[in-house]
């Protein structure tokens, strides 16, 4: 296993976990004190690792890919995630975030970064089978459908930030991260202050969960983010949404007791053979 295949996995199970632990959050605290709390400490967190390796200042010429992923790959998604799971379980919340690699592949033939071949289609295809195997296994938790609806926007939201990220003239995915959630906590800093949302009862399990989500699922996560775009590129970064379904529902059944049924280990089955079908071959690297 390579290095872009490690650092997909490690970034799939950081991903993974962080439906449930919203859930676990959402007891003490509103979306937006959510969405800021996060960015902050994940904005800390790669600041003080960006100064430890001294990777020097952001690039100037980079401010457009910063602003981009900060807002439409950060602010926007992680409000909409834990709003939608309101009403939505963690488990669906991780099977609607599975749909992302056939919505970046769309987006990127689109505009020409990458070609996929039929194999790949093929994979993608089965993968997203399997998704709506787990989703239907798992529609007496599923709530509103607004709330699926705003958990979808984020995943259009994701696709986007990649194309964002792959283009940006910044390689050092260390300054990268941390210019991104620099800006990005500011921006969920100033929107929870003029939400009106009022101030979190932050439970015990409510805060830490936050804290959680900020080191792990979003400080860490931006750095292996960046580094898996620009050595594979946006489509093969995609392909960690096979798993992260997988790891959501797992942790749902043993952390959160959602019940099991059969069609959990058939969906499981199919996500992991569209994920092999849509592997690329050793070697090739996107555009």
């Amino acid at each position: 296993m390579n290095l872009a295949w490690v650092l997909l996995v490690g970034l799939a199970l950081a991903w993974g976990t962080s439906f449930a632990t919203m859930e676990i959050a959402l007891e003490g605290a509103g979306p937006t004190a959510i969405m800021a709390g996060r960015l902050v400490i994940g904005a800390l967190c790669v600041s003080a690792a960006a100064m430890v390796m001294r990777v020097g200042r952001p690039l100037v010429s980079g401010w457009w890919q910063y602003l981009g992923v900060a807002a439409i790959g950060n602010c926007v998604p992680f409000f909409l995630i834990p709003w939608g799971q309101q009403t939505v379980s963690s488990s669906v919340a991780g099977a609607i975030m599975g749909t992302m690699p056939l919505v970046t592949a769309a987006l990127a033939t689109a505009v020409g970064i990458e070609a996929l071949s039929r194999r790949q289609w093929a994979g993608l295809g089965i993968g997203f089978v399997g998704l709506l195997v787990l989703a239907q296994s798992q529609t007496q938790f599923s709530g509103a459908l607004h709330g699926s609806l705003a958990i979808f926007g984020a995943v259009v939201c994701y696709a986007l930030s990649t194309l964002i990220a792959r283009a940006g003239p910044d390689h050092n995915p260390i300054r990268a991260g941390a210019a991104t959630l620099c800006l990005s906590g500011l921006i969920g800093a100033a929107a929870f202050v003029t939400s009106g949302e009022g101030m979190p009862t932050w439970s015990g399990h409510s805060a830490w969960a936050v804290v959680y989500l900020g080191v792990l699922p979003t400080g860490i996560a931006a750095v292996l983010y960046f580094k898996v775009v620009k050595l594979r590129g946006p489509v093969f970064l995609s392909q960690v949404n096979y798993m992260i379904p997988v790891i959501s529902l797992l942790i749902g059944l043993w952390i959160m007791r959602d019940p099991f049924v059969w069609a959990l280990p058939i969906g499981i089955g199919l996500v992991l053979s569209g994920l092999a079908l849509a592997r690329r071959k050793p070697g090739v690297v996107s555009a």
